[in-house]
């Protein structure tokens, strides 16, 4: 097998895409418009209810869920739709969070991901009854959905499977057969596009893909492991935009940022945003995917602690555009390096008593969710081994409240190497006043 090298892999005619303007009444919708009119060319006309219900005035999503429940009970000989819908999982294994039920959503554990799925969840079911329905839906006569499952497989699928693009200032949301296959990743050789005619949509390689290599896309290159939970029902290990959020994290004292990097071995300006594992961490590590990932929720977690950079707020009264400090002390970004724990004994004794403080924060935010770590990595061992099957929805709510509590775990293990530090450095300093 040769490289591909930068190219198109995925080439689908728009005749063959769903395509929706975003907002038909309100913005332009001259684009949306013709490619519903070619869909209908290729595949026969949509009811005059169906598509009046496509251009007006619902959500986006909503729309797009009656137009993928017609296609999925009115084109059953569809060779294209019927192989690609073929491919589609089943209402009970997409875990996104708008099919968690009031139930299930208990499996997640974590409070603010059990609030917003109870928000989507209540969202979807009124939608359902408001157009669905088959009693008492608007769109009833249409006979879209046998049940608030249909509904909810159809929604769930249009959630973690469109696209977004724009032409010519008018938003646009498709669902593309096949092209929406690529897999997440936050470093993507891969990136969905309209092809330069606008008349097709594609999925091309932004650089070379090896024999074996997975053709890879992002989701979101921002997003933390809640909303990337919250829209396509995945987590990414190690994920690099997670932050931890204690609900008394304002209250907390803040700590030495300069002394807790250099306990765990990492370098950089928190304040910058660039913190990052030292060489010789990263060498140790060399190899060792589990530690790696180790690292990167190390990471992640410094960025969520409250820090001090040892210095008090400027004040107009310090004169001068350094202020107290002379211009070489400055980094480039206008400010003094942030400074260690004061060399006295006073100051280290506050700063372990600040220690536990924030150490006891996170360890109550572990202890008081309903299963520890250790059973749930157990749980996902076997699952994952085939000894026991979890079924689909908590199977992904595991994975996600597992995800958060390493991160918990590793911010207790931050503190704890910290504080040792701390002991270690005390002692030094007293050993020299006693000289």
């Amino acid at each position: 097998m040769q490289p591909l090298d930068r190219q198109c892999i995925v080439s689908v005619p728009l005749q063959h895409a769903l395509v929706i303007s975003d907002e038909p009444l309100s913005g332009i919708s001259v684009f949306g418009d013709r490619c519903q009119e070619l869909w209908q060319e290729t595949h026969g006309r949509l009811p005059l209810q169906l598509q009046e219900f496509i251009t007006g005035e619902a959500r986006w999503d909503v729309r797009m869920t009656a137009w993928l429940l017609w296609v999925a009970s009115e084109l059953p000989d569809s060779p294209l739709w019927t192989a690609y819908i073929a491919t589609l999982p089943p209402a009970d294994e997409v875990t996104c969070l708008i099919n968690y039920g009031p139930e299930v959503a208990k499996e997640l554990q974590i409070k603010e991901l059990i609030e917003e799925a109870k928000s989507q969840y209540n969202w979807a079911m009124g939608v359902h009854r408001k157009y669905f329905d088959s009693v008492q839906g608007e769109l009833a006569q249409l006979k879209l959905a046998a049940s608030a499952r249909d509904t909810m497989w159809a929604m769930s699928m249009v959630r973690t499977r469109t696209f977004s693009e724009n032409v010519n200032g008018e938003g646009l949301t498709l669902m593309v057969p096949y092209a929406d296959l690529a897999n997440h990743s936050f470093r993507p050789n891969a990136t969905f596009c309209m092809a330069r005619d606008n008349k097709r949509f594609e999925l091309r390689l932004l650089s070379a893909l090896a024999p074996g290599e997975e053709a890879a896309i992002s989701y979101g290159e921002s997003k933390p492991n809640p909303e990337v939970m919250r829209d396509y029902g995945f987590v990414v290990p190690g994920n690099p935009n997670d932050r931890l959020q204690l609900p008394d994290q304002e209250q907390l004292p803040p700590l030495y940022g300069a002394s807790v990097l250099e306990s765990v071995g990492f370098k950089g300006d928190w304040r910058e945003g660039t913190v990052a594992p030292k060489r010789t961490v990263l060498e140790a590590s060399d190899g060792d995917a589990g530690e790696r990932l180790k690292l990167n929720r190390r990471r992640c977690v410094l960025l969520s602690m409250t820090f001090t950079d040892g210095f008090p707020p400027a004040s107009p009264s310090q004169g001068g555009l350094f202020g107290n400090w002379p211009p070489k002390a400055w980094t480039d970004s206008g400010r003094p390096p942030p400074q260690h724990v004061p060399a006295q004994p006073r100051a280290f004794d506050a700063e372990r008593a600040n220690v536990a403080a924030v150490r006891h924060s996170y360890q109550a935010a572990l202890d008081e969710l309903p299963t520890t770590l250790q059973t749930d990595m157990q749980l996902l061992e076997l699952h994952d081994s085939g000894e026991l099957r979890l079924d689909g929805l908590v199977a992904g709510a595991v994975r996600c409240r597992t995800e958060h509590k390493l991160l918990l775990t590793e911010a207790v293990a931050i503190l704890n190497q910290y504080d040792s530090w701390l002991a270690r450095h005390q002692e030094k300093v007293l050993a020299r006043n006693r000289q």
